[in-house]
Order: C-alpha cells, then sequence, then structure tokens
C-alpha cells in the first residue's frame, strides 16, 4: 500500500513539474506580478484538479469518452474566455492607477480554474491514470480515486507555489523588467497559446 502511494507521489510530481502551458503562465504570473498573484493562479489551476476527480469518481468521465462532441464544446469555450484574456492583457498598459486587490485576485483564481476545467482531457487522464494505482483491496474503487485525487491535488499545489516563490525571488530586483509594457504582451502570447492547445490538442 505505502509504496503504490509513493510511486504514485513521484508519478504525479514528475507530470507536474514537467514544462506545461499550466506551469507557464504560473512562473510568468509570479515573475510579473508577484507570488501572491502566482498563488492564487495556483489555486484555481488546483480546483479544478479536485473537480476532474470528482468527475471520474461519479462516473462522467466515461460519459465524456463516449460523447467526444461533450469535449470539444468544453473546450471551445474554455479557448474562448482564454482568448478574451490575452486580448485584455495585450491591450492593458501600465498605469499609476491602483486596481483593487480583491477584483485582481478573483480574476487570476477564475483564470486558472478555467484553463484546468476547460480542458476535459484532464478527467480522461485520471481515469486511466488512476487504477493503476489502486492502493487497497477492500476499499471501493471510488474512496481511492479520492484520496489519489487528493493527493495530486496537495502535490500540484505544492509544485504551483513553490515555483511562484522561486520565479517571484528571481524577479524581485527587476523592477523595470515587471513593468515593462512588453510583459503583458508575453503573458497574453501565453494565454493564446493554451487556447490553441485547447482548440488543437
Amino acid at each position: 500500500m505505502l509504496n503504490t502511494l509513493l510511486l504514485f507521489i513521484f508519478s504525479s510530481f514528475v507530470l507536474t513539474i514537467s514544462p506545461g502551458p499550466d506551469l507557464l503562465f504560473v512562473l510568468s504570473t509570479s515573475m510579473q506580478k508577484g507570488w501572491k498573484s502566482g498563488f492564487r493562479l495556483s489555486l484555481g489551476l488546483t480546483t479544478g484538479i479536485l473537480i476532474h476527480t470528482l468527475i471520474v469518481v461519479l462516473g462522467v468521465g466515461s460519459v465524456l469518452a463516449l460523447y467526444p462532441n461533450i469535449l470539444r464544446l468544453i473546450e471551445l469555450l474554455g479557448a474562448s474566455f482564454l482568448i478574451y484574456l490575452a486580448i485584455q492583457s495585450w491591450r492593458t498598459k501600465h498605469t499609476i492607477i491602483v486596481q483593487p486587490k480583491k477584483k485582481v485576485s478573483q480574476n487570476l483564481y477564475i483564470t486558472g480554474f478555467v484553463m484546468n476545467i476547460s480542458n476535459p482531457k484532464v478527467s480522461l487522464f485520471f481515469l486511466s491514470f488512476f487504477p493503476g494505482f489502486l492502493f487497497h483491496e477492500s476499499w471501493s474503487n471510488a474512496i481511492q480515486f479520492l484520496i489519489l485525487g487528493g493527493i495530486f491535488y496537495v502535490q500540484a499545489l505544492f509544485v504551483f507555489f513553490s515555483f511562484s516563490i522561486l520565479a517571484h525571488r528571481l524577479t524581485n530586483k527587476l523592477q523595470s523588467f515587471k513593468q515593462d509594457d512588453r510583459w503583458n504582451k508575453v503573458q497574453a502570447l501565453i494565454l493564446l497559446i493554451i487556447s490553441l492547445i485547447l482548440i488543437y490538442p
């Protein structure tokens, strides 16, 4: 049991730190806006992991696998939202006006959540990934999937938080870099790339 769980944690960690759009966006957000903003984005991303876990536990993942049109609809809706955010980011310029912190926090959380939940292939991945790490003979698959999903959530949150702090510290003294309007263009391009991945998987 313990060996299986340790192997699952290791495998999940390797998958999470593999270069991908989610981690790239966490890094770029933390570099530009600080580790707290990276944390908010990370919370949104990992909340999506919990939803995907519930989808698998409730058997919805199997339904999605049978009806690919539903997958495409979810992906296209999510991609449309990210393209909208990319356009907004491209147009944004630094000003002396300080936006309310609460509004920024909500937007970052929602952005991360939409990025993750609009990729239903995560549910299908969990559906194929989790059964290989069932660790208890008498417990139901649903309970074990919940535990595995919780473990995946915790390690992903740890990784994203760690990279947020690391990225912030690396750029902490580069204030001119953070305030460069061109950085908004970089953020916009990252969002556009993520949306294209959803549209053309």
